[in-house]
C-alpha cells in the first residue's frame, strides 16, 4: 500500500491508498485530521461511505454540522458554556450562539501534526498529532492528542488517543462525528441496528432532560422515524452497529468498545441521504452532569478505537 500527501480546498490531505483494489481514505491534517472520504469495496464496486452533507453549501471548515469532526476535549454541548472542576468555575466561548452553547470542543478545525508513516503490503498506517498547551479560553488543561489512521483491505481502523501532559487532573471527553453512507440509497430505506438501552430526550437547548428505556431488537428505521438521539449503549467489549440498505441488501458497520465508547449518537439531517454515527466516551453536557466524564490525571491517557467496513447485512446483529 502507500501514502500520498497532496494538497486541496480543504488543506493538505493525507490519503491512504491500495493500488491493487482503488480502495482509499483521504484525512485532512489542517482540519483537526477529518477524514474527508473513505473508498472500500462493497460487493464488488469501490464506493465513498463517507458523506459530507451541505458540501454545496459550506466548506469543511464553515459546514456547521461538523462532518467528521473530532469531539474534544468535550463532546456536543457544554450547557450555557459553564462548567466547574475541582472547586474552580471556568466560562467557555459560546459557538452555538442560537442555543447558547459550547459545542464540539476545538480540535476540529486545527492543524495536526504529522507523524509516523508505515506501509506494507498488508495496511498503510499514519499518525496525526496535536499538543495542545491551555490556549483556548476557560479550558487550561495541556494534553496531546493522536489519531491513528489504518487502512487494511475492505476496512478502516481509527484509533484515538488522549494524553494528560499537564501537572493537574483534567476532565476530559471524546467522540467521532462522520456522516455514513451507501451510495444509492434514500434515506427512508436506511434501518439501523445496535445495543441501545436507552436513549435520552433533550430540552430546548439540545441538552438531555430525560432518559427513557428503549427495546432495540428490531432497530430503527429511518422511514418511520425521525432520529437525532443521545443513546447509551450496553456495556460490551465488542459493540458493532450495523446500517442497513434495505433495498439493496447492503450493509456498514462501526464497531467500537462500548465500554470505553458508551454512547452513541445517530442523527440524519434534513435533506440529505446520509447518518451520522457518533461514538462518544460521554453524554452531552457531561461537565456538567458527569455522565461518562473522564478525570485524567497528569500523565495518564485514554486511547480506544472504532472500525469500519462494509458487506452484506448480518443476522448476528439483531
Amino acid at each position: 500500500m502507500e501514502i500520498n500527501i497532496f494538497d486541496s480546498p480543504d488543506g493538505q490531505v493525507v490519503q491512504l491508498h491500495n493500488p491493487h483494489t482503488g480502495e482509499s481514505a483521504e484525512i485532512l491534517q489542517d482540519l483537526g485530521g477529518a477524514l474527508k472520504s473513505l473508498h472500500l469495496n462493497l460487493q464488488g464496486k469501490v464506493e465513498n461511505i463517507i458523506a459530507i452533507p451541505q458540501a454545496n453549501q459550506f466548506s469543511m471548515k464553515e459546514n456547521d454540522l461538523y462532518p467528521s469532526a473530532l469531539l474534544c476535549p468535550w463532546v456536543n454541548r457544554v450547557r450555557n458554556g459553564n462548567y466547574s472542576f475541582l472547586g474552580k468555575n471556568y466560562q467557555l466561548p459560546i459557538n452555538e450562539k442560537a442555543l447558547g452553547n459550547a459545542i464540539h470542543g476545538f480540535l476540529a478545525r486545527r492543524k495536526f501534526e504529522l507523524g509516523k508513516q508505515e506501509t506494507t503490503k498488508e495496511y498503510a498506517k499514519v499518525v496525526l498529532f496535536y499538543n495542545y498547551v491551555g490556549d483556548f479560553d476557560a479550558y487550561p488543561f495541556h494534553f496531546q492528542f493522536e489519531w491513528e489512521f489504518t487502512l487494511t483491505q475492505g476496512a478502516l481502523d481509527v484509533s484515538m488517543k488522549c494524553i494528560n501532559t499537564g501537572d493537574s487532573d483534567m476532565p476530559f471527553a471524546c467522540g467521532w462525528h462522520p456522516y455514513f453512507q451507501i451510495p444509492g440509497t434514500e434515506l427512508a430505506d436506511y434501518h439501523i441496528y445496535f445495543q441501545g438501552k436507552s436513549r435520552f430526550l433533550s430540552d430546548s437547548q439540545m441538552i438531555p432532560m430525560k432518559e427513557e428505556a428503549l427495546e432495540m431488537k428490531n432497530g430503527l428505521s429511518f422511514r418511520s422515524e425521525q432520529i437525532d438521539h443521545v443513546f447509551r449503549l450496553n456495556s460490551v467489549d465488542t459493540h458493532l452497529t450495523e446500517l442497513v440498505d434495505t433495498k439493496q441488501n447492503r450493509a456498514l458497520f462501526v464497531k467500537q468498545s462500548s465500554k470505553l465508547f458508551p454512547f452513541l449518537v445517530v442523527f440524519a439531517p434534513a435533506n440529505e441521504n446520509c447518518v451520522a454515527i457518533e461514538p462518544m466516551t460521554a453524554n452531552t453536557d457531561a461537565f456538567n452532569t458527569l455522565d461518562g466524564l473522564i478525570q485524567l490525571k497528569s500523565k495518564d491517557f485514554f486511547q480506544g478505537n472504532v472500525q469500519i467496513w462494509v458487506g452484506n447485512p448480518l443476522e448476528l446483529t439483531r
